[in-house]
């Protein structure tokens, strides 16, 4: 009986402190703390919240900021020297993350931006999730961030073949109310 007690104490110890080493962030977030949290939830509205975000997504876009195929001034000394690995670790980390709602667009936007999110919904989901991986989660972002990324995709600062398309008819003055629409939505 004694013995069970002891080996039952043993693997009880070793569940909780796996646990506990399974919750610290790994080594490679620590440079992207300041900006993103550890957690992957932004305090500063300019910048994405990526907790919870699809880890295809987030590695597609670590990958190519690394290689200069999206240039962000503010990423890029940390990018460049991050290894394959790195990449799949940070991806892997922020992707199991709790996301965050931001909710911190205009409220008397959001009734307009949801009417004109019709032209997002083919890729990004009804509410702001789409189905593939390889497509960012809009839902609960940062307004300021969507609005900002949405005018880099207008004037050719962020390239996609299918963002150009979407937004090449849409005011500007409308990004702030489609920012504000998705940023309200639950994840």
């Amino acid at each position: 009986m004694k013995k069970h007690l002891i080996v039952g104490a043993a693997l009880l110890a070793a569940l909780v402190t796996g646990a506990a080493q399974a919750e610290a962030p790994p080594t490679q977030v620590q440079a992207c703390v300041a900006c993103h949290g550890a957690n992957g939830v932004s305090g500063t509205p300019a910048w994405p919240n990526l907790a919870g975000q699809h880890e295809t997504y987030l590695a597609q876009q670590l990958t190519a900021m690394r290689a200069g195929e999206r240039s962000n001034p503010l990423m890029d000394p940390f990018v460049q020297n991050l290894s394959d690995d790195d990449i799949r670790v940070l991806a892997s980390w922020y992707a199991a993350q709790e996301p965050a709602t931001a909710a911190n667009g205009d409220a008397g936007l959001v009734e307009r931006g949801r009417q004109l999110s019709g032209g997002c919904t083919a890729c990004h989901g009804y509410a702001g999730k789409p189905v593939a991986d390889a497509w960012p989660i809009l839902a609960g972002q940062h307004a300021a961030y969507l609005r900002t990324q949405l005018q880099a995709y207008k004037h050719d600062v962020r390239i996609h073949p299918f963002m150009q398309a979407a937004v090449a008819n849409v005011a500007e003055k409308d990004f702030a109310a489609l920012a504000a629409y998705y940023s309200q939505l639950q994840r």
